[in-house]
């Protein structure tokens, strides 16, 4: 796994500055304000989950439809790329703690599939994408696709990207939302987490939101 004793405490003071971003997109989502949901999914949870149309990506085992719904698994999906000097590496190596949190937890047939979308396609291959994501764990999945695909990916999700100047090696960062995003087994957006995530007590909340899942869904 890459060193992020470094790179962690300015991925935290990064990520202020998606904050911005994060309250911009917050009236978007109506957040569930009666009776029936847990008061520890307030503020993460939405009201009315959205429903994600299926958009043709690709990962290391070829093209897939997502979400797979078909699946019936929740997702924590995050944006990036293998090029983000600090975010991204804070971030992945965050859900694999989440990760090992909810591993002492849940039977395998109950975790979530973790989901790292490639917001740059042109450098990001599927092939790297899948060495870059083992770093943090073997069950995380890289997907990219077309800029078009992405586009609507991060449009469902009220998430954006942003490519910045290229340089004089014709280097260039991409600024993000940062975000996670929980899809549900209806393939629906059911929520979304702010980092950074502390492992105990996101585990916790993914269960209440299983379980509230449980007694609501239709």
């Amino acid at each position: 796994m890459p060193a992020m004793t470094a790179t962690a405490k300015k991925g935290l003071a990064v990520f202020s500055l998606f904050v911005i971003g994060a309250v911009a997109l917050a009236g978007v989502f109506a957040l569930q304000r009666d009776s029936g949901m847990p008061d520890d999914l307030r503020g993460i949870a939405f009201a009315n989950p959205a429903q994600l149309q299926g958009v043709a990506l690709a990962g290391a085992k070829g093209a897939i439809t997502f979400p797979a719904t078909a699946q019936s698994r929740w997702i924590l999906l995050a944006l990036g790329y293998t090029h983000c000097p600090d975010i991204c590496p804070f971030m992945l190596g965050n859900l694999a703690e989440v990760e090992a949190e909810l591993r002492g937890r849940l039977d395998s047939t109950e975790m979530p599939q973790f989901v790292f979308l490639s917001v740059d396609p042109a450098r990001d291959t599927t092939a790297l994408l899948a060495e870059y994501v083992a770093y943090f764990s073997d069950s995380f999945v890289g997907l990219t696709g077309p800029r078009q695909a992405i586009d609507r990916v991060a449009k469902q999700l009220g998430a954006f990207y942003r490519y910045g100047p290229k340089d004089s090696d014709g280097a260039y960062g991409v600024d993000h939302s940062a975000e996670i995003f929980l899809i549900d087994p209806y393939g629906r957006l059911f929520g979304r987490f702010q980092p950074p995530l502390d492992p105990q007590e996101t585990a916790l909340k993914f269960e209440s939101a299983r379980q509230f899942f449980q007694q609501t869904k239709t």
